[in-house]
């Protein structure tokens, strides 16, 4: 028999006994445990005890009463239950047990997460049972950061500081590991800058050394922190405050979250872990729970839900709202019904000697503003009868922080706020969560996880969604019923809003289960809530047009009460305007999809992806889909509603609604050029998102308008009246379409044919003179007065793509011994850049493709952008390997350093690739402007007049000369350098880029880089030369 099993079931059996598990709930933990370990392991257990018998009901004991004595206050127990005696503020041991059971309750009620919210017979296998304190997951708030460690000259000493930035930062940790900000002493030039200062603006802060400096962790790296916590001689960490700070440092605190955010799981959790401490006083507590005092004898946690307490002011008008409405309410809780006679009495000799903590929760759950009025008036009055009672009341932040509400503030009590969740605690949930799960094997429960996970990094709709926890328990428990998540969002959603409306069919556990299922309520039993859909859709359509930036649209309980009257008429409801109120109160005190915000005036959605995603239903329903959505495209707003829509309509195989409307955002024939050029873009967005794959299912017309589509995008881009923020955009958005354009992502690369003749390069005296003083220095090795000859060759017309490289790769293009790499690109192909030795400056994670070839901003992923993070050796590879796999009769290699220039300047010595005016937005891809490259060609006025783009910014680009001072001796240029010596050479690269101010764009400007070198803004373009 299984030791840890017998256990659990005696002490279930003796809390069954003591009248503190009623038989309902003792089956409930046997069928757990039934489906955890197997019934018959749980049958020789119950076998053993010989308590197969029919389970017997407690007996009745005594109701409790309690009242209010003169003199200071505390509460004594009368009536038919007769207290103990306490001496000296000792517990007795009679009551050190009531205490232990009614501790032990504390832990079987709160022992697992509650998923009945959650559940539905579809989204929930009978098997799963989680536990609360595998699964729960450190909560921030919002404060300013706490001091964390602060490290002296001794510890200074062997500190490893790459090895604490590595652990401690970034928002991969938790907030007990992360670290916001370095704070160190200031230097005395800052000193005395700080000193200049007006005193209010010197920065002091009372828990700060003064004078100090703050930097965000965000801003430093590891070895900018190394250097600092060398050069100083203290340096002082900071980190988020946790929940448990917030509530340890306070007697009296209003926890605030949005819905969702953790604030009933807080309390159910920190009452859980008093409760196993009270019980076990080795457990040590500030371990457990960061920033909590080493009390020599641990608090008692008592949970008291809000809303059955106002349930009962409201039906007791007469009662004096004086300590005792709390405390009646906090005793019948626990001892009513007949339970632990003596309790109340045990309990209360805790809360007069200060060992008590109460987690008063769901204010915003109580309905009108009158009852908050009340509870808030009996929870005054408990604390002010009791001042060392520990005292921590949960609210929504909304329902608590509008002016409307200061009416029932609680008066004096400091808030604080819960924080969204980061990577770190959203990949600690998922670890938790995964090792919770019964049932699975360990090695498909660490797949799962990973692939939860990976998932949540590599979709930002999950980590919107994923940052509230219980919107991360839905995600959850979707990916656990179906082993991984709906790859369309759309699908995602659906199940998420399928499973919020099982909340309001299935009811809440514990106080909330009086209002039972929602259709009940509404004296519909036998409606099923989904059909309510439609209603919610509307609402949401609503919601969505009020809405603005930031915020969640809101509507007005009239409007709402409207909308439920509607549906429910439509269900045959036989009063539907007091089914409307019914419908009201629930949510009330129901939060589902569905809540009342503040004190009831307006209603929100959990969050606005679901306002989205309903609203986008509601879109795409009826005959008159096309121009609903018409109507509405010139707002972005609707952008991710019309998305979602469509997607919605794909899943469900309705594939014409997405073709008409976007046929229709392409063919439509009244509209400006603007408007044009902006539906084309929407229908690309909006084609993307659905996905090109899920559409083409429903027909060949898909694959014609993908092909037509991406025409019309390739045409944008090609069109020098169309704004630059557009063509940049279209060509962004044509590259997984494939770009059409020929010689842009297929080979041979289009080619422009230049004649022979000379060039004068860089800039002769006088032109070196007219520059501005602190540029001239640029140019100290460019000065020149001598002509170059450049015999007449073809360059690339835009620099090469990344859909162009990956041939080359695909061909097996790193492979050392094809006849493409040289004896140095071989040396370097081998180079191990882990060595020491071999590690000249350019450590390379991988020698099969580019350095940034698997980002998505600069990779294979856009086709038509310039390939980058290429060095020396692989551009003249590729090269060789074209010229091989071409075989038509031509050499491809890059261009030499006067070639280069010559393209650019010829015939008259242009100072930038176009002519003389100053590079601005329409010109080049400078600057930072869209902080990344761009598609090749979207600059078409700032071609050359042969029509070569992109000479001018976007990318470095390499040439194949050594970097020598001018002048330039052609001799030396054969196209030999890549010789035995390359690794110890410098060579030229010529443009500018898209990270480079407007200066380095002058065509006479030249750069340098060792062979092996690799950047984000560094790519390169052929030229081509007839085979000799």
């Amino acid at each position: 028999m299984n030791d840890t099993l017998a256990t659990t079931i005696t002490q279930l059996l003796g809390l069954h006994a003591q009248g503190l598990l009623d038989d309902a709930e003792l089956t409930a933990k046997l069928n757990q445990l039934r489906a955890r370990v197997g019934a018959s392991a749980v049958a020789e257990v119950l076998a053993a005890c010989a308590t197969e018998a029919p389970l017997s009901s407690p007996a009745e004991v005594p109701r409790v009463h309690v009242q209010t004595v003169t003199g200071s206050p505390q509460v004594a127990v009368a009536g038919d239950v007769h207290g103990h005696v306490f001496l000296d503020g000792q517990r007795t041991e009679a009551h050190a047990t009531l205490l232990a059971t009614y501790l032990q309750r504390v832990v079987a009620r709160c022992a697992t997460l509650s998923l009945q919210p959650f559940h539905d017979q579809r989204d929930l296998r009978e098997t799963l049972a989680v536990g609360l304190a595998q699964v729960y997951t450190e909560l921030a708030t919002t404060a300013d950061p706490v001091p964390r460690e602060r490290l002296t000259p001794a510890e200074l000493a062997s500190f490893d500081a790459a090895a604490f930035w590595r652990d401690h930062v970034g928002p991969q940790h938790g907030p007990r590991q992360r670290r916001l900000s370095v704070i160190r002493p200031a230097t005395d030039d800052e000193q005395r800058q700080a000193h200049a200062l007006p005193p209010g603006q010197r920065g002091g802060r009372p828990d700060r050394p003064d004078p100090w400096v703050e930097h965000a962790c965000e801003t430093l790296d590891a070895a900018q922190f190394a250097q600092m916590v060398a050069a100083h001689p203290w340096v002082q960490l900071t980190g988020p405050q946790l929940v448990t700070e917030a509530v340890a440092g306070t007697p009296r605190l209003v926890l605030l979250g949005e819905p969702g955010s953790g604030k009933s799981t807080v309390c159910r959790y920190l009452a859980l872990t008093l409760a196993q401490a009270a019980l076990t006083p080795t457990v040590p507590l500030p371990d457990v729970l960061l920033g909590w005092p080493a009390a020599t004898v641990p608090q008692i946690p008592v949970l008291v839900p809000l809303l059955p307490f106002a349930r009962r002011l409201e039906a007791a008008p007469g009662q004096a709202l004086d300590a005792t409405a709390l405390w009646n309410d906090v005793a019948a809780t626990w001892q009513g019904e007949g339970r632990s006679p003596g309790l109340a009495a045990a309990l209360h000799h805790e809360l007069d000697a200060g060992r008590m903590i109460l987690f008063l929760d769901g204010l915003d759950e109580v309905p009108t503003v009158a009852t908050r009025r009340l509870v808030v008036q009996a929870l005054e009055a408990f604390a002010t009868a009791y001042p060392d009672a520990h005292m921590v009341v949960a609210c929504r932040v909304r329902a608590y922080e509008g002016a409307r509400d200061h009416g029932w503030h609680l008066a004096g009590w400091p808030t604080a706020t819960l924080a969204p969740w980061t990577d770190g605690q959203m990949r600690q949930f998922v670890a938790g969560w995964y090792a919770a799960i019964g049932g699975l094997p360990a090695t498909e429960r660490a797949r799962r996880q990973a692939d939860l996970q990976l998932a949540l990094t590599r979709r930002p709709d999950l980590q919107r969604l994923g940052s509230n926890p219980m919107l991360l328990t839905i995600m959850a428990l979707v990916h656990f019923n179906e082993s991984q998540l709906p790859e369309e969002r759309a699908a995602l959603y659906g199940r998420c809003v399928a499973i919020l409306l099982a909340r309001w069919e299935l009811g809440r556990i514990g106080y909330v289960s009086a209002y039972g299922s929602l259709m009940t309520y509404l004296g519909m039993p036998e409606v099923d809530v989904q059909r309510l859909r439609p209603m919610l859709q509307q609402a949401a359509y609503r919601a969505h047009q009020a809405h603005a930036a930031g915020q969640p649209g809101r509507l007005a309980r009239a409007e709402v009460r409207e909308l439920v009257a509607e549906a429910l008429a439509a269900l045959q409801h036989p009063n539907p305007y007091e089914g409307a109120k019914q419908f009201l109160t629930y949510t009330d005190g129901r939060a589902g999809l569905l809540h009342a915000q503040g004190a009831g005036e307006d209603y929100v959605f959990p969050h606005q992806t679901f306002q989205e995603y309903l609203a986008g239903l509601e879109l795409v329903r009826g005959p008159a889909f096309v121009e609903q959505m018409m109507a509405v495209r010139h707002d972005d707003r609707w952008q991710i509603p019309m998305m979602l829509g469509l997607g919605h309509a794909v899943h469900e195989g309705l594939f014409a609604i997405p073709y008409q409307f976007l046929s229709r955002l392409r063919c439509l024939r009244e509209r400006s050029a603007g408007q044009r050029q902006q539906d084309l873009l929407l229908a690309a967005v909006i084609a993307a998102d659905v996905g090109w794959k899920r559409l083409r299912r429903g027909g060949d017309e898909f694959g014609q308008l993908q092909e037509d589509l991406a025409a019309d995008l390739a045409s944008l881009i090609t069109d020098p009246t169309v704004p630059a923020a557009v063509r940049v955009q279209a060509g962004a958005l044509v590259a997984p379409l494939g770009d059409p354009r020929p010689g842009v992502c297929t080979l041979p690369p289009a080619m422009v044919e230049l004649p022979g003749g000379s060039v004068m390069l860089g800039v002769t005296a006088a032109e070196l003179a007219q520059l501005p003083n602190n540029r001239q220095h640029w140019f100290d090795d460019a000065e020149n007065e001598a002509d170059v000859p450049v015999p007449g060759f073809a360059i690339g017309r835009y620099p090469v793509t990344n859909a162009q490289y990956a041939e080359f790769i695909a061909a097996g293009g790193y492979d050392p011994a094809a006849p493409w790499w040289d004896a140095a690109g071989r040396a370097w192909l081998a180079r191990d850049d882990d060595a020491p030795e071999g590690f000249r400056g350019w450590r390379r994670q991988r020698k099969d493709q580019p350095e940034a070839w698997d980002d998505e901003a600069f990779g294979y992923g856009r086709g038509n952008s310039p390939v980058v993070g290429v060095n020396w050796y692989e551009a003249m590879a590729f090269g060789r390997w074209l010229t091989a796999s071409l075989n038509d009769g031509f050499v491809y290699r890059l261009p030499s350093e006067a070639e280069w220039e010559y393209a650019a300047r010829r015939p008259t010595r242009r100072i930038y690739p176009w002519g003389a005016a100053e590079p601005e937005g329409e010109r080049a891809n400078f600057n930072r402007i869209y902080d990344g490259t761009t598609a090749v060609g979207c600059f078409p006025a700032g071609a050359t007049p042969d029509g070569v783009l992109d000479l001018a910014g976007n990318v470095w680009e390499w040439t194949r000369s050594v970097y020598r001072p001018y002048p330039y001796d052609p001799a030396l240029d054969d196209g030999q350098e890549e010789g035995a010596d390359a690794a110890e050479k410098r060579f030229t690269l010529c443009g500018g880029s898209w990270y480079d101010e407007s200066f380095n764009l002058r065509a006479a400007n030249r750069n340098l880089n060792t062979p092996d070198g690799h950047l984000r803004n560094v790519g390169f373009r052929l030229a081509r030369h007839p085979h000799v």
